[in-house]
């Protein structure tokens, strides 16, 4: 019986060229672009790898270094940011 990834559309499948001709070759697929949890738009700056490159990265490389950097997309995050300091003022 075949391995369950070449029967599931978990894995990508890929043609690969050799010299003994083409073969399949299965792939982890990439994961969705994060989000923005307000606004739901792409976020900037967070990249499209799989868990066990993003272990390897630099933290710098995950994210933006910045409030809400991964979480908020710049806009969503420049209301927040403005809204916590007005809070403060009162």
């Amino acid at each position: 019986m075949a391995p369950h990834k070449t029967k599931s559309r978990t894995f990508a499948r890929v043609s690969k060229r050799t010299i003994s001709g083409t073969k399949t070759v299965y792939n982890r697929r990439k994961p969705k672009l994060g989000t923005c949890s307000v606004t739901g738009e792409t976020l900037k700056g967070v990249p499209r790898v799989l868990p066990v490159k993003l272990r390897k990265m630099a933290i710098s490389k995950k994210r933006p270094s910045r409030p809400f950097g991964g979480v908020l997309s710049s806009k969503a995050s420049r209301i927040e940011i403005k809204a916590r300091a007005r809070k403060l003022e009162l």
